[in-house]
C-alpha cells in the first residue's frame, strides 16, 4: 500500500450513459509538455504552494500547489515524491516510455509504486529517476511494456541490483490487460474500457479504483482477443466506455460486455469527460483536485497522476488558455480546499492555476435582497464601441450588470460581448435585429431568440434563459417561447436626452427598491452617467445585483418589471410598448438566420 494521505471518500458510483463526440486523435510526439530544459538532475519539485504563484488563502479561499519538475521525468519523481513520502512505501516502482503513453496511462490502477518514466530508444534512465528509485528502496522493479518499450538494459539499470519484472504484452491491448490481471487477480466488479490510442479518457481513469482499464485497438474498429479473455477472467458486473461513441463506439462496448451490465463515462469533450469520470471516483467531492494539461497529445505530465487517488486529474488545454467552462463549473460546485497542478509553467502556466484555485472558491455571498435595497443595472442594444469602456468602469466600480445584446451587434463584435461575459457579467438575449416582436409571427420570434442564443453558445458564453423583448413589445406568443420576459421599472430616456446629466437625474429620481434600470451601452453619455448613478444610489444604501440575482424566482413567461412587480405565466396581461427608442443596425450587419 502507498502512503498516500488517503481522504476516505467513497469511490463507488453510478455510471450514467452520455455520449459524447470525443475522439483523441495522434500519439504523443515526445514534446517535453513543460517546455523545460530536458536535464532533470536537479529537479525544481514544489509540493504545497506553487514557489511563482505563492497561496493566499482569505477565508475559504482555494490554496494552489505544484507538483513539477525540470522536465516529464521530474515531473513523474515529484509525483513519486507526494505519493509516497516515506522509503519503503512502495513495494514496487513501475518504468514506461516517455514518449508513448498508452502503458503508462492503463497503469494508473495500479497502487503498490509509482509510475516512472525512461527515455525512448533504450537510452539510460534519467538521474532524476534514479535517484526517486533509491529513495523508495523498493523490492521490485517493474518494465511496463516489452523491450522496445522499456529495453533489459534500462530496467536493470533503473533497478540497481533488485529484483525486475515486466508488465507486458505483444501490443498495448496486451500490456493493459497484463497490468489489469496483475492488479485484479481475484477480479473486479468493473472494466473501463478505453480506445487504445493513448486516450486522455485513459490517463483520467487512473482514479477509479475499482477496476482495470483495458483497451480496443489503437484506431477504436475492433475489441482486441486479449481483451476479450482479460474481461472473461475478471467476470465484472459492468462494462464502462471511457469517452464518447467515437472513442469507445456501443457496438464494442456491447461485445466487450457480452451480455452483463453496461455505461459510460463521457462529455461531448476530453474536459466534460475528465468530469464524468471525478464524479464518478469522488461522488462526495474532495479536498484537493489536480489539474494537468490535456489539449491535443499534451498527456506528458499527466501521464504519472494514476497514484494520486486523493482527488481527481481534470483537463485543461494549456499552457496559458482559459479553464474550460465545465471545469470550472465542476470547481465552483465542488470547491476542493486545495487545486494542485501537474507539470511546469509550460504545461500549467501560473494564471491558469490562479483560475482554477480562483473557480474553486467561494464567491462572496451577494446581497440578501429580502434584507436590504437590491436594484439591477441594465444594458440593451450592444455590444457596441463604447461597451469595453463600460466594462471596465463597472469592474473598478465592482458593480454587478446584465448585458441584453442584439445577434448582429454580437456578431459584429464577438471578441467584445465575449470579454464582457468574461469579466462575470451577465449576458441575456435581446433578439438577433431588434424587432417588435408583436409584429413577428411564433416561429419568427423564436428564430429570433433562438439566433442570438446559439450565435452566443457559439462564443462560450452560457445560453441565454431571459429575453428582453425590444420596445418592451410582446404578445402571447413572445410569452410562450420558454423564457421569462425581462421589463424594467425605471426608463433613463437615455435614447431621448442623451444628456449624461439628465440620465443620472431620472435614476436618482425614480429609484425604489427592487428597480431594473434600462440604460443602452450603445449611447456614450449613458456609460457616462454610470459612475454618478453608482454614487447616488450607494449613498442611500442601495446595493447591486444581476436580474438573475433579483429574480432567481423568475419563470418561462413571467413579464418581470421589478422585484416586487412580476406578472405570473399563468396570469394574462395588456401587452405594451414602453420603448420608443429608434435602433439603427450596424451598416452591413447580416440579415437573421434561417431556421
Amino acid at each position: 500500500m502507498h502512503g498516500l494521505a488517503y481522504t476516505g471518500l467513497a469511490r463507488t458510483g453510478t455510471a450514467t450513459e452520455a455520449y459524447g463526440a470525443e475522439a483523441d486523435g495522434a500519439e504523443a510526439d515526445g514534446a517535453e509538455a513543460d517546455g523545460m530544459a530536458a536535464d532533470a538532475s536537479s529537479p525544481a519539485t514544489t509540493v504545497g504552494p506553487a514557489a511563482s504563484t505563492p497561496a493566499t488563502t482569505v477565508g475559504p479561499a482555494a490554496t494552489k500547489a505544484r507538483l513539477a519538475g525540470a522536465d516529464r521525468y521530474g515531473t513523474s519523481a515529484a509525483i513519486s515524491k507526494w505519493a509516497f513520502p516515506n522509503p519503503g512505501d512502495a513495494e514496487r516502482v513501475y518504468l514506461a516510455r516517455a514518449d508513448v503513453f498508452a502503458d503508462a496511462l492503463t497503469a494508473g490502477v495500479l497502487t503498490d509504486g509509482p509510475v516512472l518514466l525512461v527515455p525512448a530508444d533504450c537510452a539510460s534512465p534519467r538521474n532524476v529517476v534514479t535517484v526517486e528509485i533509491e529513495r523508495l528502496d523498493p523490492q521490485t522493479v517493474v518494465a511496463l511494456g516489452g523491450d522496445l518499450a522499456v529495453c533489459d538494459a534500462q530496467l536493470e539499470a533503473a533497478a540497481n541490483g533488485r529484483p525486475t519484472d515486466r508488465l507486458s504484452g505483444e501490443n498495448r491491448a496486451a500490456t493493459a490487460a497484463a497490468v489489469g490481471l496483475y492488479e485484479f487477480a481475484g477480479g473486479a466488479p468493473t472494466v473501463y474500457l478505453a480506445r487504445g490510442n493513448s486516450s486522455p479518457d485513459a490517463m483520467v481513469g487512473g482514479t477509479l479504483t475499482d477496476g482495470p482499464i483495458l483497451l480496443t485497438n489503437p484506431g477504436g474498429t475492433h475489441l482486441p482477443l486479449v481483451t476479450r479473455e482479460a474481461i472473461a477472467a475478471l467476470d465484472p458486473v459492468r462494462v464502462i466506455a471511457l469517452g464518447g461513441t467515437a472513442s469507445v463506439s456501443t457496438t464494442l462496448l456491447n461485445q466487450a460486455a457480452d451480455g452483463r451490465q453496461t455505461g459510460r463515462l463521457a462529455g461531448t469533450t476530453r474536459y466534460a469527460t475528465s468530469v464524468a469520470v471525478a464524479q464518478r471516483a469522488f461522488p462526495s467531492g474532495s479536498d484537493r483536485v489536480y489539474i494537468a494539461r490535456g489539449d491535443g497529445a499534451n498527456l506528458t505530465d499527466a501521464v504519472a497522476s494514476g497514484v494520486l487517488t486523493d482527488g481527481p486529474v481534470l483537463l485543461v488545454n494549456g499552457p496559458c488558455i482559459k479553464v474550460p467552462d465545465i471545469i470550472q463549473k465542476y470547481l465552483a460546485d465542488v470547491q476542493p480546499s486545495t487545486v494542485v497542478a501537474l507539470g511546469g509553467q509550460g504545461a500549467v502556466c501560473a494564471q491558469l492555476l490562479d483560475d482554477a484555485a480562483a473557480a474553486a472558491t467561494p464567491p462572496p455571498p451577494g446581497p440578501d435582497c429580502d434584507a436590504v435595497k437590491c436594484v439591477a443595472l441594465t444594458f440593451d442594444d450592444g455590444p457596441s464601441a463604447y461597451t469595453s469602456q463600460l466594462v471596465d468602469t463597472l469592474d473598478d466600480l465592482d458593480v454587478p450588470a446584465t448585458f441584453f445584446v442584439v445577434g448582429q451587434q454580437s456578431d459584429a463584435r464577438p471578441n467584445t460581448v465575449k470579454r464582457t461575459y468574461d469579466h462575470g457579467y451577465q449576458v441575456e438575449n435581446h433578439t438577433w435585429n431588434h424587432p417588435e416582436m408583436n409584429t413577428l409571427s411564433l416561429s419568427q420570434q423564436r428564430a429570433q431568440y433562438t439566433s442570438t442564443r446559439d450565435l452566443l453558445t457559439s462564443l462560450g458564453i452560457a445560453p441565454t434563459d431571459m429575453l428582453r423583448p425590444p420596445y418592451g413589445a410582446w404578445n402571447s406568443n413572445t410569452r410562450n417561447l420558454g423564457v421569462p420576459l425581462i421589463l424594467w421599472s425605471i426608463d433613463t430616456r437615455d435614447w431621448e436626452n442623451r444628456n449624461t446629466t439628465q440620465i443620472r437625474a431620472n435614476v436618482r429620481n425614480n429609484i425604489h427598491n427592487g428597480a431594473i434600470v434600462l440604460q443602452h451601452d450603445t449611447i456614450s453619455q449613458s456609460v457616462a452617467a454610470v459612475p454618478g448613478i453608482v454614487a447616488d444610489l450607494r449613498a442611500r444604501g442601495y446595493h447591486f445585483v444581476t436580474v438573475e440575482d433579483l429574480v432567481p424566482w423568475a419563470g418561462p413567461g413571467d413579464l418581470v418589471y421589478s422585484r416586487g412587480n412580476v406578472i405570473d405565466a399563468s396570469v394574462e396581461a395588456e401587452p405594451q410598448v414602453f420603448d420608443g427608442a429608434d435602433y439603427v443596425p450596424p451598416l452591413d450587419a447580416a440579415e437573421l438566420p434561417q431556421e
